[in-house]
C-alpha cells in the first residue's frame, strides 16, 4: 500500500555554513581546528566543500533531486567579523545564495546560529556571559532587515543543548571544557534568552513567515529495570531536554516561543548509574543492542523516529525534522534507513503528528566537525582531491521519494 505524504510536504536536505563553505578563518571553530589532536586525522574545513563559491552548482543537484526546501545556516563570523562592523559584501554573497535558492524554487529555512561563533564573540566569553544574547541580537536585526523577504522560514539557534553539552561537557567542542554543569547551564539560559529576543524581533519585521528552532532529540533508556539506571537515564534526557528560563525553572526546549517545533533525531544510547565515571556525571552510556552502529560510533533505530514525534503531539504545532540522516560509507544501508525512517514519519502523521517536512542531514559529505570528513552523511559524495560532486543512489532514491511524495 503507497503511504503518501500530506499536500504541500517539505522534503529538502539541511547543512551548516562552516561544514560546507570553506575558508571560514574568523570563527572560534577555525581557531579550535589548529590545535593538534582536535579534530581526526588533523584534518581542517579550510576547503570543505568549497560551497562558498559552488553554490550554484550545489543548488542545481537539489533541484536535479526534486527537493523543494532547503536549510543553511547564515555565518555569522563572516557578516559581523567585528563586533558591530557588518560586512556588507558578505550581506550579498548571501543575498545572492537564498536568491540562488528561489531561483530553483526551493524554500530556504535560514539558522542563524549553527555551533559557530565570531572570534571577537567568544574572546569575551562567548555564550557563558551576562549580555551574550544581546550581543548575537546586532546580527540578527541585520540578516532580518537584509535578508528576509528571501526567506521561507527561520531557526534562530541549532541544537543549543548538543551546543552547550559538546562545548562544556564533553569537550569535544571548543572552549573544551569537560564536567563543567554549571557553565552548560550558563550557555542554555543565555541560548534560551537569544532564542527568545530574536524570535520576538523577527516577528516584528515579519510577522507571517514561521520562526523556531532546532532541537536534537538524543534518546537515553535506562540500562536496566533498577531505579539508579532508571534515573540516571531521566535525568541525562532532562538536562539534554530542557534548558533555563529564569527563576531557577527549567523548560522544555521545545515550548520555547516558536510557530513550529524543530526536531533533529539521529540515535540513543543506553544509560546505567556508576560511580566509577565521575567526569561522565556517573553514567556509563552505551549502544542498545541490535541498533545500527553509526561512524559517530553511537548506536541508530529507525523505529524511534515515531515515538520522538508522538512526544510533540501535546503541544498542537507543525513540526519539521530539521535534521536526520545515518553516517555510513556503505550507502545501501542509508538507503534502506531512510526508507524505514519515513516509514515511521508516515506512521507519525497517522497518529496525528502534524508533521510538514522532512530535512535530510545532509545534501553531501561534509566536514563533520570533530570528526573531520570521516563521517559520511550525505546523499551526494564528495571527493576531497578534486571536490566533483556525486550523487550516490540513496539520492536518487530520495529523489523518487520527493517526487511521488510518498512511499
Amino acid at each position: 500500500m503507497a503511504r503518501t505524504f500530506p499536500q504541500g510536504f517539505l522534503w529538502g536536505t539541511s547543512s551548516a555554513a562552516h561544514q560546507v563553505e570553506g575558508e571560514n578563518r574568523n570563527s572560534d571553530w577555525w581557531e579550535w581546528e589548529q590545535q593538534p589532536g582536535r579534530i581526526a586525522d588533523g584534518q581542517t574545513s579550510v576547503v570543505a566543500c568549497d560551497h562558498y563559491h559552488r553554490y550554484r552548482e550545489d543548488f542545481a543537484l537539489l533541484r536535479e533531486l526534486n527537493q523543494n526546501a532547503h536549510r543553511l545556516s547564515i555565518e555569522w563570523s563572516r557578516v559581523e567579523p567585528t563586533e558591530g562592523v557588518f560586512d556588507s559584501r558578505q550581506i550579498r554573497h548571501y543575498r545572492d545564495v537564498l536568491g540562488e535558492l528561489r531561483e530553483q524554487s526551493i524554500t530556504p529555512m535560514v539558522t542563524l546560529h549553527h555551533f559557530t561563533n565570531p572570534l571577537w564573540f567568544s574572546r569575551k566569553g562567548g555564550w557563558t556571559v551576562r549580555g551574550a544574547a544581546r550581543a548575537f541580537m546586532p546580527f540578527v536585526n541585520r540578516i532580518s532587515d537584509e535578508l528576509g523577504d528571501l526567506v521561507g522560514m527561520w531557526c534562530t539557534i541549532n541544537e543549543p543543548s548538543i551546543y552547550a553539552a559538546n562545548g562544556w561537557i564533553t569537550g569535544e567542542f571548543p572552549p573544551g571544557r569537560r564536567g563543567d554543569l554549571v557553565a552548560q547551564y550558563r550557555v542554555t539560559r543565555n541560548m534560551h534568552r537569544a532564542h527568545e529576543l530574536a524570535y520576538a524581533a523577527i516577528k516584528r519585521r515579519w510577522p507571517d513567515t514561521p520562526v523556531g528552532l532546532s532541537h536534537h532529540k538524543f534518546l537515553f533508556m535506562p540500562a536496566s529495570r533498577r531505579r539508579r539506571d532508571r534515573f540516571a537515564a531521566s535525568a541525562t534526557q532532562m538536562v539534554t531536554d530542557r534548558w533555563p528560563v529564569g527563576s531557577g525553572r527549567l523548560q522544555r526546549v521545545v515550548e520555547a516561543s516558536s510557530d513550529y517545533i524543530g526536531i533533529a533525531h539521529y540515535w540513543g544510547q543506553m544509560s546505567a548509574f556508576d560511580l566509577r565515571r565521575p567526569k561522565d556525571q556517573f553514567v556509563r552510556r552505551f549502544n542498545a543492542p541490535g541498533t545500527i552502529e553509526t561512524e559517530m560510533g553511537w548506536g541508530s533505530n529507525p523505529d524511534w523516529m515515531r515515538g520522538v514525534l508522538n512526544e510533540l503531539k501535546r503541544y498542537r504545532k507543525p513540526v519539521y525534522i530539521t535534521e536526520n540522516g545515518i553516517a555510513t560509507q556503505d550507502d545501501s544501508v542509508r538507503e534502506k534507513y531512510l526508507a524505514n525512517i519515513l516509514t515511521n514519519v508516515h506512521a507519525a502523521i497517522g497518529d496525528g503528528v502534524d508533521v510538514r517536512g522532512y530535512l535530510h542531514w545532509t545534501n553531501m559529505d561534509n566536514f563533520e566537525w570533530a570528526r573531520g570528513y570521516t563521517a559520511h552523511f550525505g546523499l551526494i559524495a564528495v571527493d576531497r582531491k578534486t571536490l566533483e560532486r556525486t550523487i550516490k543512489p540513496s539520492g536518487r532514491l530520495y529523489a523518487r521519494i520527493a517526487t511521488a511524495n510518498g512511499l
